[in-house]
């Protein structure tokens, strides 16, 4: 009788497995309830695929507002920059249109320039200083970024390092090694000025423009982390990538303040809470996530190395900070002092 029944059981557990592994969860960040007198939360970003760190945690923030809330905040994420870049969503952010976005730091630098303190070439060189930092450098930030740019941090996403990516018969190891490339960086002062230290000639240009640069030659290369290099395909167009611990991509959690100020105390807890959450999640699972990019980019068939001795690059980059403080603010030396100040404390625990 026993074995009758585990059979049984088998029977039908196989008969379910099925349907089980392919139902999709009823109530993701996609298709939470909609209910009377419910707020509505426009959510918005720039990446296209399914799942990246961009997707993994925005889907879970639009999720843990709407169990903190109880559905009363019912999140609508538009990816794939569906409502524009990162720098006019975040404008729109500022202005409360949009109620939510996820702009890299660098680009939101340019509304909030007190976030260059975390484009300082290689002030931080692992990611674990990375989150410390954020962690204990965010709660001063946060009033100054409501001051210059009307948003409110709330969290933070996590892309990688950034590696250089190019085509070439050998491999960057040396920053000289740059001059015969022509290297896109984003429109930021500080990687200019990074790339120019290094004896490079780099050429600003925005995400949204690289791939047709690439194909067209009007650049040869750049920086980014693997995940959008390889989400992206740029494969087909270059064959190596190098890494190395200059900066990391991060993309802040941003809340339109004006949005936020007009909501409940309780909703306002929530979201703080979710974007926090939101935070430890993504730390968790952007590292899987990375491994299996790389994965796939050697399956691609692209060279991936390491720069075997990163001190001259340190050294050259290190030596720009005096001349791009200002770009922090006017108190720039002292922010970046603090932040300093904090990387100090964490290399004593």
């Amino acid at each position: 009788m026993r074995l009758f029944l585990a059979a049984g059981v088998f029977t039908l557990a196989g008969a379910f497995s099925g349907a089980a592994v392919a139902e999709e969860n009823p109530f993701g960040y996609h298709n939470l309830p909609e209910l009377d007198g419910q707020t509505r939360m426009i959510v918005a970003h720039t990446v296209n695929m399914e799942w990246s760190s961009h997707t993994a945690t925005l889907k879970r923030f639009v999720e843990l507002v709407g169990i903190y809330t109880n559905n009363e905040i019912r999140g609508e994420i538009f990816p794939g920059g569906q409502l524009g870049g990162e720098r006019e969503m975040a404008k729109q952010t500022r202005q409360g249109q949009i109620h939510v976005s996820l702009p890299a730091t660098n680009n939101l630098a340019t509304m909030a320039p007190s976030l260059n303190v975390f484009i300082l070439p290689y002030i931080a060189t692992s990611t674990e200083e990375v989150n410390y930092l954020q962690d204990n450098l965010t709660p001063f930030l946060v009033p100054r970024v409501i001051e210059e740019a009307g948003v409110r941090i709330v969290g933070w996403e996590n892309s990688g390092w950034r590696a250089f990516f190019y085509k070439s018969d050998t491999s960057i190891q040396k920053p000289e090694d740059l001059a015969k490339f022509k290297m896109r960086v984003p429109p930021n002062p500080l990687m200019i000025a990074s790339y120019e230290a290094w004896g490079a000639n780099p050429i600003p240009l925005g995400w949204t423009e690289l791939y047709n640069a690439l194909q067209q030659g009007v650049v040869e290369g750049g920086d980014n982390p693997v995940t959008d290099v390889i989400g992206m395909k740029f494969y087909e167009v270059i064959n190596r990538m190098t890494r190395f611990h200059y900066t990391i991509l991060t993309h802040p959690i941003i809340v339109s303040e004006s949005w936020y100020q007009s909501l409940p105390e309780k909703h306002q807890k929530a979201i703080l809470r979710a974007g926090e959450e939101a935070t430890a999640y993504v730390r968790w699972w952007q590292p899987m996530d990375e491994q299996r990019w790389w994965a796939e980019a050697e399956k691609q068939g692209v060279i991936v190395d390491d720069i075997a001795d990163e001190t001259d690059w340190v050294e050259k980059a290190r030596a720009i900070w005096g001349d791009y403080y200002h770009t922090i603010g006017p108190d720039g030396e002292a922010v970046a002092n603090r932040a300093l100040a904090i990387l100090d404390d964490y290399a004593k625990q």
